[in-house]
């Protein structure tokens, strides 16, 4: 007797599923964690890149000089907060799991120059308001290169894992 195509029904365990093969539950769960770790780093970059050539630029085009400078003197803390608090999650795992010297000092160069990036903004302000020019210009050019090792840390970190 013939009722039609005859379909077999083949039960295949979750973790076959799609033909990907074996794939353990704490494997997956250690790529989800790097993505995010990955996620964060980059995090880090678009704040970089969006204060540099987004915010900073257009400020001293659209508002006056003492406006600039109250504007920046609220932004810059919160910027180096934000990169100091991005950089926390990297470092707690790279402390905790330790799954290369690399990035390991990657993280401890990305995190404590955001923490000195975030001393640094108070006395950079100072310096400002005392007319201390070379003070200021000194530390100024500190912080660019704090922002420039967060970011160049962050980005081999990503090609490096």
């Amino acid at each position: 007797c013939q009722h039609g195509p005859v379909v077999q029904l083949v039960r295949m365990p979750a973790c076959h599923a799609g033909g990907r093969g074996f794939e353990s539950r704490p494997v997956r769960q250690i790529s989800m964690s790097m993505n995010i770790l990955y996620f964060i780093a980059t995090m880090q970059i678009g704040v970089i890149v969006t204060h540099l050539f987004l915010t900073t630029p257009i400020i001293f085009k659209v508002l006056k000089e003492d406006e600039a400078s109250s504007f920046l003197r609220t932004i810059f803390p919160r910027y180096y907060l934000a990169l100091f608090l991005l950089s926390i999650p990297i470092m707690i795992n790279e402390i905790l799991n330790f799954t290369s010297s690399t990035n390991y000092y990657l993280y401890l160069v990305n995190t404590s120059h955001a923490f000195a990036g975030l001393i640094l903004i108070p006395l950079t302000n100072m310096a400002r308001d005392r007319n201390w020019q070379k003070i200021f210009s000194l530390l100024h050019g500190f912080s660019v290169y704090c922002t420039i090792a967060i970011a160049t840390t962050a980005i081999v970190y990503i090609f490096n894992s």
